[in-house]
């Protein structure tokens, strides 16, 4: 057995390379060669691996090694200022996305069991695609880069609660006892105080004696056994194993050894990611997808479109930009890699039929493949509900009755006021020139206003012709643009111009190639 799943491991990257390196020419994630990898060499395609067990196996071993590099990535301090926001607006989306399920799937003929199982399933996201996407368009540091994060780790954190919870589902014909829903709590509560304690207590004094050794293989070895051991004790509790590898990682990841940890372990972490993709995608078949096809193509369009739809709305009732808010629910569109999961736990289990699973797999696979062309048209459709005037007066007419810049005369108008922003704020105030401050992020704002009650700093986006209105845009002398996220700086720059033709605008490019966008959009001064 161990032999042939060595000769397994071999024959999906040997056909893993060729097919990646395909898709990276055509400019798409590998991540997507590896789907396709694994629909070509499982038991429904060329049958090169045809064991489902050992596929299984494959499968179990990829999720953990790859949750746990990811887990290494996602520092809790992700957070950051979007912290109520992430938790609020994950929480709430989970909720919203059940029912929702829950709701179709029983008018469609499901049990309740099938329905609580596909909601949870749907409502998780791909945090290893939608990570992949927002770094390599360089949009992480963006507001709905910093939300869409937020939420893709209380997600992955609501799995913990979703597979302690999935006993329930197997137990009766429909009530659930408290001895279960007790039982499922403690679970939980076990884990979070095994979590909290060993980070506090525990890992820290380890790795700090290990590295003190400055032997690198000692280091790496104890990485894997604290991952491996973490996924032992959850896996033990009754939970995953690969829930207890994504933990360990968090853990790692909240100490001074973060980007040590991540610095080793980097050579394997896309090799993680491939042997994931492709062993689970092995279990994709495409006879189902040709018999069930105009189904699932329906409800496949139907996912992303509602998930978009839940994700934008939750992030518009936390004081949101329209924007902001649809970028992120475009990018939290798709089912995610702990929805595989799930569904691996739940056909073993018999919660679900051999139909609701492999209708999962596909649905799965089909919006993944497709988040890299949503990501791509995101700034379009983004754009086209910017311009729906009154679903922007909704929040910005609010927002602009706050602004108080009637007395303002040729002041400068700082549109984000992050590191870059506060340092400009503050070189305008030692040379006494007035001004005043557009934030997206309503904790920013709140905390700036309890520092400083005088400072001019008001919740907006420089993007709403309302609220430069508002800011004395065309009493204005300076525009400085420092936000972080170039989509919406662009968008401030054209506003801008329109509205005052002889302002001066001034704003940064963390990149080169993003320089001519910039001056075409109107700016007088770039610096990249």
């Amino acid at each position: 057995m161990s032999h042939a799943i060595l000769t397994d491991v071999l024959i999906i990257f040997i056909v893993s390379v060729p097919v990646a390196y395909l898709f990276h020419k055509f400019k798409l994630p590998p991540i997507i060669g590896f789907l396709v990898t694994g629909a070509l060499i499982g038991p429904f395609g060329f049958r090169f691996i045809s064991d489902i067990d050992r596929i299984n196996i494959l499968a179990q071993v990829g999720v953990a090694l790859l949750l746990f590099s990811l887990g290494l990535e996602f520092s809790l301090k992700h957070f950051g200022e979007t912290k109520t926001t992430s938790i609020a607006s994950g929480i709430l989306q989970i909720i919203l996305t059940v029912l929702l399920v829950l709701f179709v799937s029983s008018v469609a003929g499901f049990g309740w069991k099938e329905g609580i199982f596909l909601g949870c399933a749907i409502s998780l996201s791909s945090t290893s695609i939608v990570y992949y996407l927002l770094s390599q368009k360089r949009l992480i540091d963006s507001p709905h880069g910093r939300i869409s994060i937020g939420i893709l780790i209380i997600q992955d954190l609501s799995v913990i609660f979703m597979v302690a919870l999935l006993p329930m589902l197997i137990e009766g014909t429909g009530t659930i006892s408290m001895a279960s829903v007790l039982a499922a709590v403690l679970k939980v509560v076990a884990v979070f105080v095994i979590f909290i304690l060993g980070q506090k207590y525990l890992l820290a004094p380890i790795l700090h004696h290990i590295t003190l050794t400055r032997s690198k293989e000692l280091f790496l070895t104890t990485i894997l056994v604290l991952a491996l051991g973490f996924g032992y004790i959850t896996n033990i509790l009754g939970l995953s194993f690969a829930l207890g590898a994504f933990l360990s990682g968090l853990m790692i990841a909240d100490t001074d050894f973060r980007f040590h940890a991540l610095s080793e372990i980097a050579p394997f972490r896309y090799c993680f990611n491939g042997l994931f993709f492709v062993s689970v995608v092995m279990l994709f078949n495409p006879a189902f997808l040709m018999k069930h096809w105009l189904l699932v193509v329906l409800i496949v369009a139907a996912i992303p479109i509602c998930k978009t739809i839940i994700t934008s709305v939750v992030v518009f009732i936390m004081r949101y930009p329209v924007r902001c808010s649809i970028m992120t629910g475009l990018s939290l569109s798709q089912i995610g890699e702990f929805s595989f999961l799930l569904t691996l736990i739940a056909i073993k289990a018999g919660i679900i039929s051999g139909f609701v699973y492999d209708f999962t797999i596909a649905a799965a696979f089909l919006t993944i493949v497709a988040t890299p062309i949503i990501m791509n048209i995101a700034p379009a459709i983004t754009n086209a509900f910017g311009k729906i005037r009154w679903l922007n007066e909704v929040r910005c007419s609010k927002r602009a009755m706050e602004i108080k810049a009637d007395h303002l005369s040729n002041h400068v108008i700082i549109c984000g006021f992050g590191p870059l922003g506060s340092s400009v704020g503050h070189i305008l105030k030692q040379a006494e020139k007035e001004y005043i401050v557009l934030e997206l992020n309503p904790s920013t704002v709140r905390k700036l206003r309890v520092k400083d009650d005088a400072r001019p700093v008001y919740l907006g986006d420089g993007a709403s012709a309302e609220i430069l209105y508002k800011s004395g845009i065309e009493r204005a002398s300076v525009l400085a643009v420092t936000a972080p996220d170039y989509m919406n700086s662009v968008a401030i720059i054209k506003q801008a111009r329109i509205m005052n033709s002889k302002i001066k605008i001034i704003t940064r490019a963390k990149f080169r190639n993003q320089v001519e966008d910039l001056y075409s959009a109107g700016a007088d001064i770039v610096i990249s």
